[in-house]
Order: structure tokens, then sequence, then C-alpha cells
């Protein structure tokens, strides 16, 4: 079995040709015909890989699913959708997806970037990050310090896990940008430091290990256990 999918398609020709074609190729497929199902189901399955989401559903559409998901659920996705304009896939892009897919779509190149990013996604579920007592869980997208768990919010994970994966690194503003943000941000860099102090807040007398290199960006001293 190559990974577990959800597919969120409210026209039933599409979805079924959707799972027909990933259970060929040896994927466990579930899926929801609107984003409220999408998410009900989400919520009691952690076993999804990836979410091939529709925009254009009814009771919630694509764009309030893909928020929803990226702030909670450590799930790849795709964005899937009749609007091809140049506006709609930056939109896509930088509200969390992980790549954006046109209809009428070609079937080879779909099921490639379903196949790489579901092994992405596995590749990282297996490891947790330590630094110390502090403690990354990747396959549970969940902070953990002396055990107990931090709450925190998806931008504040996503940067800690991309310090981390960078120790004793200087990382610029603009590198921190592109990778937690994505390459279509284009807001003022000032939103890094801004999202640095909400998660030195979180981190509480942890946070010193965040150290602010002026006029250029920060680093997460420390030595970094994968396992």
């Amino acid at each position: 079995m190559n990974g577990r999918l959800l597919i969120v398609d409210d026209d039933l020709r599409i979805n079924e040709l959707l799972q027909d074609i990933f259970i060929m190729e040896d994927y466990e497929v579930v899926s929801a015909s609107n984003g409220q199902e999408a998410l009900d189901i989400l919520e009691k399955d952690s076993s999804i890989d990836l979410v091939l989401l529709d925009v254009m559903m009814p009771i919630l559409d694509g764009w309030d699913v893909l928020g929803y998901i990226r702030e909670r659920f450590p799930v790849k996705i795709i964005m899937l959708t009749a609007l091809s304009s140049e506006s709609s896939e930056v939109r896509g892009l930088r509200e969390g997806a992980d790549d954006y897919v046109s209809k009428p779509f070609r079937r080879a190149v779909l099921v490639e970037r379903v196949r790489r990013l579901v092994r992405q996604k596995r590749q990282t579920d297996v490891q947790e990050l330590h630094l110390g007592k502090l403690c990354l869980s990747q396959s549970r997208c969940m902070v953990f310090l002396d055990g107990n768990e931090v709450r925190m919010t998806g931008k504040e994970y996503q940067l800690l896990l991309y310090l981390l994966k960078n120790n004793n690194v200087v990382l610029t503003r603009e590198q921190i940008l592109d990778s937690v943000w994505g390459i279509a941000f284009d807001g003022e860099s000032r939103v890094v430091d801004s999202q640095v102090k909400m998660l030195r807040r979180s981190l509480g007398d942890w946070s010193q290990c965040i150290r602010t290199v002026r006029g250029v960006g920060y680093c997460l001293d420390g030595e970094v256990v994968a396992q």
C-alpha cells in the first residue's frame, strides 16, 4: 500500500474517477463530497497522508477547508480545481497547499505529484527532533517540553521545525519566509520577527535557544537529535 488519501470533491463523477485511479495505483482511498465531511473524516482518521481538495464545494469551500487543515492536521494537500487563473494558484500556495493542479488534469502527472508528496510525508513521520528536553514530533505535529505539550499555532510549529532542522545555522529572514510562508508570499519580512516573538513566548525559558543575529535573522543554538 503506497499511502492513504482523502479525496474531496462534490462532483460525483470526478470523485469516483479519482478513487478508481488511486485504488489502481495501490493507495487506500476515502472520499468526501463537501468540506465539512472532509474535516469530520480528518478528525477521526489520523492515518491520512494526503488530501486532494477541490475548491468549489457546498457547505465549506476548499479555501475554508485548506486553512483549517493546515493549522491542525499534518497532511499534504493538493488543490484540484477548474479555477486555472494564476491568482487562484498563488492563493492556494500562499495559504498552505503543497501543490495545485488544474482540471482537466493529466493522470500520470497527478499520480506522480501525489506519490512525491506522500513519500515526503512518510519520511518525516518517522522522526522526532530533540533539543534537550524540547521534543518536536513530526508524526503528531506536536511539541513537548519536559513531556508536557506546548500549544502553538501552525505557523509557530512550522517555524520551530525549520529552525530545528537547520540548528546552528544563521538563517536570514528571507530564507525563513520562503520555507515557512512559501515563495509566493509577498508580505513584509518583518512578519518573521512577529512570529519568532510568538514562538519564544510559547517556549518560555527555552526561548533562549533562539538567537537573534542583528541585521540578518535568527539561529537556533544547540545539538538536535533526530529519532
